[in-house]
């Protein structure tokens, strides 16, 4: 009868950001910029949380795995690593699968993207939401466009070539020629 279940997705929530946005509906909690995160217990929790639901996977191939938030570019690319090394020892992944790792622009240092490429995402999904500074700035936003655009670049030097950003339309004052131009902008880079 097992043969006959569908593959399996893991998503695994992060719910810590520097500043929730004003209008996240998620599980997350601003923790201010720089904030020490509790990367080992919670590296722990989750794999416990995995080993109790291990029954219910069955041996089951997992074909993706979706790392959201809160804000999952706030964890250490070691962090991701062990993770990732902790799923393999316990799940049939598909040889193809797909790791994606959402990322804030505003939370990037220098190099970080080439660390999650290491260990193992290989795919990004930017919450850009706007590349208007003022857009960006009524969302909540910590991040400017001049970063989002920094970001997709980094991205694409670390190698990432599956990457997607994420953009907002109908935002308050947005007009149609400010979200055609964050279209634009965003097909510029592919």
């Amino acid at each position: 009868m097992i043969d006959h279940l569908p593959p399996l997705a893991l998503y695994v929530h992060v719910p810590w950001c520097v500043r929730k946005c004003p209008y996240c509906d998620f599980n997350s909690h601003g923790v201010g910029r720089g904030a020490e995160l509790p990367e080992e217990e919670y590296l722990a929790a989750l794999i416990d949380d995995l080993d109790a639901d291990l029954p219910l996977a069955a041996g089951r191939e997992i074909v993706s795995v979706f790392i959201g938030g809160g804000t999952p570019s706030l964890m250490a690319p070691s962090f991701y690593r062990r993770l990732l090394e902790a799923l393999k020892a316990r799940l049939p992944l598909a040889p193809d699968i797909e790791i994606t790792l959402e990322a804030n622009p505003g939370t990037l240092e220098r190099g970080r993207f080439a660390g999650y490429r290491q260990a193992g995402i290989n795919r990004l999904s930017l919450g850009v939401q706007s590349f208007q500074d003022d857009q960006l700035a009524v969302l909540g936003r910590i991040h400017g466009g001049a970063d989002a655009e920094a970001a997709i670049r980094e991205a694409r030097h670390a190698g990432f070539d599956n990457l997607n950003i994420d953009l907002m339309h109908g935002l308050p004052g947005q007009t149609v020629e400010l979200a055609l131009a964050d279209l634009d902008r965003a097909l510029a880079f592919s």
